[in-house]
C-alpha cells in the first residue's frame, strides 16, 4: 500500500507540478492572521484607547517609571497609526467591528460642528495649541473612510478644518514646517508622514470643491516639504536620510533639554549624522502614500518616484540576511562599529552595539510590499518584503488571545550623536523590576553639561512589549502582507 501510494504521489506531483507534502506541509502549519489577532488584541484589550484612567494597562504608557504609567495621547499619530491598520483590517475582512473602533475613538475627538478637539480634555487650549504640531494630524486619515461610508458631512468639514491648519503651521526661512512649537526650524524625516498624506489625499478629493484652486497648492505644498528633505537631510554616498535639519539662522536645537536626556546636534551642525530607520521609513512611506494621490502630470511627480526607487535599493542592502530585521541605526553592524559614540570632541566614548527594531522593520515590509503593488518599484522587492515579514513574525507572540510585539523603540527625539540613537532600556516586563536608569541615578542635577554624553548607565531610549508604535507598524505590514 506504501509503495502504491508513492508512486501515486509522484506521479500527481509530475501532472500538477505541486508536491502534494509541500501542500500538505503548508496547510497543516497555517497559522492565524497575525492582523487579525493583533487588531482583535486592541479592541479587547484597550476598549477605550484614551482611557486615562487606565492604570498600567494603558495603549500608551511612560517607561521612565516602573511601574509604567498611562500617558494617554488623545488625536495623535501613536492612536492614529495603529487605528489606520485596524480600518485596513475592516477593509479587508469587512468585519464592522473594526468599523465601529474606528469611528467611536473618532467621534470622541470630532464635534458635531466638525471642530477636531487634538489636545488633553484638561487644555484649555487645547485646540490652538496643539493643531499645528506634526504628529497630531496623522489621525485625519481616518476622516476619508468614515466620510465615504456615512456622507456624514461634519467629516468633510473636519478634513477642511485640518486642511486649514497647514496655512497656520510656522515655517523656517527655507520654507519647511516645523515639526513642532518647541522644535522651532526644524523638520524631521517622521513630519512627512504624519501630516502630508493627509494633505495631498484632501488635495485629490475634497479641495477644490471647498475653495476653487486650491487642489494645486496644497499638491504643491506637499511636494516643497517633501524636496526640502531632499535637499537638506540627504546623505548621497548611501541614497538614504538623516533624522532632521535646523533652518534656524543661528543654528541653535531648540527643545532639546539636555537635562530631560536629550542628546541635541551641535550649534554648527545644520544636519543630524545618525541614519535612524523609523525615520528612514516615515520619510519613504510618507512620499509612497502621497504618490496615490499626486498627479501624474504634477511636475514633482518624477523626483518624488526617484527618491522611492533610490530609497527602496539603498534600504535593501542594509537588510541583515539572517533575520530579515533592520537595525535602529540602519546602516552600522557590531562588526563595524563607528569610531566612537559621542560627540567629535570626544574621542574616548566608544561606540556602543546597535541591534534590530521591529517597527522599522514591519514598516519597511508594508513600504516595500505597497510600492511593488503600486508599480513604483521592481516585482523583485516584494522579497525583501517577504523576508522582513518573515522576521517581524520571530518578534510576534500569539497564545490564545494574547499578542506581545516584541522589540521596538518606544520613541526618541533627534539626537546629536550615534549612541543618542541605541544607548536604550530593554525590558519585557512594564510592570516589574528596579527603575530605570534615568529616573533612578540620572538625575538632572547628575547630568554632565551640555554637549557631554550622559554616562552609559543612563539609559534614555525605551524597548518594550506592545508598545503603540509596534501594533501601528505590524498592522500596516499585515493589511500587504496577508
Amino acid at each position: 500500500m506504501n509503495m502504491r501510494f508513492s508512486a501515486l504521489k509522484k506521479c500527481l506531483s509530475a501532472l500538477l507540478g505541486v508536491s502534494l507534502i509541500a501542500a500538505a506541509t503548508a496547510s497543516t502549519a497555517a497559522s492565524p492572521k497575525i492582523g487579525i489577532s493583533v487588531a482583535d488584541y486592541m479592541l479587547t484589550t484597550w476598549p477605550e484607547l484614551d482611557d486615562a484612567t487606565c492604570g498600567s494597562h494603558c495603549f500608551s504608557l511612560d517607561y521612565t517609571t516602573v511601574p509604567a504609567r498611562p500617558v494617554p495621547k488623545y488625536w495623535e499619530y501613536t492612536n492614529g497609526i495603529p487605528l489606520v491598520g485596524i480600518w485596513k483590517m475592516y477593509e479587508k475582512t469587512g468585519n464592522v467591528k473594526y468599523y465601529d473602533y474606528v469611528k467611536k475613538w473618532v467621534d470622541t475627538f470630532v464635534d458635531a460642528s466638525g471642530n477636531i478637539r487634538y489636545g488633553r480634555p484638561s487644555s484649555a487650549e487645547a485646540h490652538a495649541a496643539e493643531s499645528t504640531i506634526q504628529d497630531v494630524i496623522q489621525p485625519s486619515m481616518l476622516l476619508f473612510g468614515l466620510y465615504e461610508k456615512t456622507k456624514d458631512p461634519r467629516y468633510l468639514t473636519a478634513m477642511a478644518n485640518q486642511r486649514a491648519v497647514f496655512d497656520k503651521i510656522q515655517k523656517n526661512p527655507q520654507g519647511a514646517f516645523w515639526h513642532k512649537p518647541n522644535y522651532a526650524n526644524q523638520q524631521w524625516l517622521d513630519g512627512i508622514y504624519m501630516s502630508e498624506p493627509f494633505l495631498a489625499k484632501y488635495a485629490h478629493l475634497y479641495a477644490d470643491q471647498a475653495i476653487p484652486g486650491d487642489a494645486i497648492a496644497a499638491f504643491n505644498t506637499v511636494t516643497t516639504q517633501i524636496r526640502l528633505i531632499d535637499e537638506n537631510t540627504a546623505v548621497p554616498t548611501k541614497k538614504l536620510y538623516v533624522h532632521a535639519w535646523n533652518g534656524a539662522p543661528d543654528g541653535v536645537w531648540l527643545g532639546l533639554d539636555h537635562l530631560k536626556g536629550r542628546v541635541p546636534p551641535l550649534t554648527s551642525e545644520r544636519a543630524t549624522s545618525v541614519l535612524w530607520s523609523r525615520s528612514i521609513c516615515w520619510y519613504y512611506l510618507g512620499i509612497i502614500d502621497v504618490l496615490d494621490d499626486l498627479p501624474k502630470a504634477h511636475p514633482d511627480r518624477p523626483r518624488l518616484v526617484q527618491i522611492i526607487k533610490d530609497m527602496s535599493a539603498a534600504i535593501a542592502q542594509y537588510q541583515d540576511k539572517k533575520t530579515g530585521l533592520w537595525n535602529q541605526v540602519i546602516d552600522v553592524t557590531n562588526d563595524h562599529l563607528p569610531a566612537q559614540g559621542g560627540y567629535p570632541t570626544e574621542p574616548t566614548v566608544k561606540a556602543l552595539p546597535n541591534w534590530n527594531e521591529t517597527s522599522a522593520t514591519a514598516l519597511f515590509a508594508y513600504g516595500f510590499a505597497k510600492a511593488v503593488r503600486t508599480g513604483l518599484i521592481p516585482r523583485h522587492y516584494k522579497n525583501v518584503a517577504k523576508k522582513a515579514w518573515a522576521g517581524v513574525k520571530t518578534q510576534i507572540d500569539i497564545a490564545g488571545n494574547d499578542v506581545k510585539i516584541h522589540g521596538t523603540v518606544v520613541g526618541m527625539s533627534v539626537g546629536g550623536t550615534y549612541n543618542a540613537y541605541v544607548n536604550a532600556d530593554f525590558r519585557t516586563d512594564n510592570a516589574t523590576g528596579p527603575l530605570p536608569a534615568p529616573t533612578a541615578t540620572c538625575a538632572p542635577s547628575l547630568l554632565p553639561p551640555r554637549f557631554t554624553s550622559p554616562p552609559n548607565e543612563c539609559r534614555f531610549l525605551y524597548v518594550r512589549d506592545n508598545v503603540p508604535q509596534a501594533f501601528g507598524a505590524v498592522l500596516l505590514a499585515a493589511s500587504e502582507m496577508e
